[in-house]
């Protein structure tokens, strides 16, 4: 990194103002005074763009120094000044930042007679350079490709895209790739493997959200109802019983029946008999009814695994 020189041509100026005569003022005073003011001027400049540059405001140093360079032009402010882009391109990345600072190195060397530092000012340059197509290139590809951001729910996810790992979520960048189908997949282990396809865009982001599913899950293992089943199959032949013995009931019609007897004392007895029988028929429906709820309560669990998803498409441009 090349360090940033003062200027000596601003202390002279300063140091050594021209010597007023010892009569009324005249017009070599009055330019006399004016170079004083305009090295006044452009020192305040310089030490302004000095601690602008120390304390990494490079903006404010690079308008300081021009300020400077204004009043007082001088080889060595050029070479702040491409200092200062220097710095600014390797934190922004702009191209504009590097070619300024190219610019400027290669004017400090035009305008300082014989630099000292030729040598290690020429190299600073072809290291500008390089850097500066390196930034050409990927500006270039990044607006010829489209970007997928992921998004998820689950932390810890391992992710691929089209078989090369890429991260594990929650994946904090955007992740830039070239237009066409692309391949998606999330694993974690008790997980089902996710996987989507999704289609870039040149321009374009798209958002695809990672939706995991259990691999092994329960489900509540309930009872078999039999005893109900029994109880309601007697139920049913008690009903066809009771309707039988009704039936017999109703034919019991009086028939030679001796004088002081009953005639329909037979008919009330098969009535009697089939009304029991309704009873029990009533009883084995309750009891199947209770028997039912009883059995089919859950006794317990298993475990149940899912098989894996096929691929799909799951994916919003913005």
């Amino acid at each position: 990194m090349l360090g940033v020189v003062g200027v000596a041509s601003l202390a002279r100026a300063q140091d050594a103002p021209p010597a007023a005569p010892p009569s009324g003022p005249s017009e070599s005073e009055t330019v006399g005074e004016q170079s004083v003011e305009t090295a006044r001027r452009a020192r305040e400049a310089f030490d302004g763009a000095m601690r602008d540059f120390g304390e990494g405001r490079y903006v404010d140093a690079i308008h300081g120094f021009q300020v400077a360079a204004s009043l007082i032009p001088s080889a060595d402010l050029w070479f702040n000044i491409a200092s200062a882009y220097q710095r600014l391109a390797q934190e922004r990345g702009s191209p504009s930042d590097y070619e300024q600072a190219i610019a400027h190195f290669q004017r400090y060397l035009r305008d300082r007679v014989d630099p000292p530092d030729r040598v290690s000012v020429e190299a600073t340059i072809g290291e500008l350079t390089e850097q500066l197509e390196s930034v050409r290139v990927a500006r270039a590809r990044r607006d010829a490709e489209g970007t997928l951001r992921l998004e998820s729910g689950f932390d810890g996810a391992r992710v691929s895209v089209d078989g090369e790992e890429v991260g594990t979520t929650p994946l904090e960048r955007d992740l830039p790739l070239a237009p066409g189908a692309h391949h998606v997949e999330a694993t974690r282990d008790g997980f089902l493997p996710f996987r989507a396809e999704v289609g870039i865009e040149t321009g374009l982001t798209v958002r695809t959200r990672i939706e995991l599913t259990p691999s092994l899950t329960h489900r509540s293992v309930r009872g078999q109802p039999v005893v109900a089943w029994i109880l309601w199959g007697a139920a049913v032949a008690s009903l066809g019983a009771t309707v039988g013995l009704g039936v017999e009931a109703s034919s019991r019609a009086p028939q030679g029946v001796a004088p002081g007897l009953d005639p329909y004392a037979d008919a009330r007895t098969w009535s009697a008999i089939s009304d029991a029988m309704l009873g029990v028929t009533l009883t084995l429906v309750v009891g199947g009814i209770a028997s039912y709820s009883l059995e089919s309560a859950a006794i317990g669990t298993e475990s149940e695994r899912f098989a894996p998803s096929e691929p799909r498409a799951a994916s919003a441009s913005d």
